[in-house]
């Protein structure tokens, strides 16, 4: 519940300025925990986790796909089920492996296929949800 750093993002492009200095957190796992839940939405982004948000969707953002210490907090996270919304690039599929590769076997992981060069919040709520039952 305090501001750790400030970033931002193009209005051009989706080129994100992150201060290179601090560690990042889990975006939004603070609301995660607080509400005890058990199944959340990961994507790379804290704008496309909030854009999950506006689905009704419990969701987190990595600031990338992930850091030693980000999966060290997952891990003890008590979180059993993710749902892995990476962009749909290159970067995004290796975020997924990278993702697999850090978290346990006793977790679930499933992943949302997103089209190629989108990101969530390309999407609309029914091409989402169409990805999601196609993946």
């Amino acid at each position: 519940h305090r501001l750790v750093f400030v970033t931002a993002r193009s209005v051009n492009s989706k080129h994100f300025w992150i201060p290179p200095e601090v560690e990042k957190p889990v975006y939004l796992l603070y609301d995660i925990l607080e509400r005890k839940q058990d199944t959340v939405y990961v994507a790379e982004s804290q704008i496309n986790a909030l854009y999950l948000r506006t689905f009704g969707l419990n969701s987190i953002g990595l600031f990338g796909t992930g850091s030693a210490t980000q999966y060290e907090t997952l891990r003890r996270s008590g979180i059993r089920h993710y749902i892995l919304c990476f962009d749909g690039d290159e970067a995004g599929e290796k975020g997924a492996k990278r993702f697999r590769k850090n978290m346990p076997d006793d977790v679930f992981i499933t992943e949302v296929k997103m089209p190629a060069g989108k990101d969530v919040n390309d999407l609309s709520f029914e091409e989402f949800v169409h990805c999601y039952n196609n993946s």
